[in-house]
């Protein structure tokens, strides 16, 4: 969803294209949100009052699953998370 916004404001198909064939691929998984997720959300959202709730959800899906990157393109996400944030406009501009 989060990823959606921008490409279908400004109707870029393009985007939009690449978006889902992205998120379709094998190389992703998709998972249902949970209580135990919500509940490390709130735990989050409680640390970090600044945290915004979508992003404390992305953030404990990763974190409960066990991931150990969480790629964004948010620079304050660094301060949310213990996980290794990657911030992708970073690693294209290197």
């Amino acid at each position: 969803m989060e990823a959606l916004i921008v490409p279908i404001r400004n109707a870029d198909t393009f985007l939009i294209n690449a978006y889902e064939q992205l998120l379709q691929s094998p190389q992703i998984q998709l998972v249902p949100i949970s209580q135990p997720i919500l509940k490390e959300a709130a735990r989050l959202r409680a640390i970090t009052p600044s945290l915004r709730t979508p992003d404390a959800i992305h953030i404990a899906t990763a974190t409960t699953l066990g991931c150990n990157q969480f790629l964004t393109n948010d620079r304050q996400l660094r301060t949310a998370t213990n996980i290794l944030t990657v911030v992708l406009d970073e690693v294209l501009s290197s």
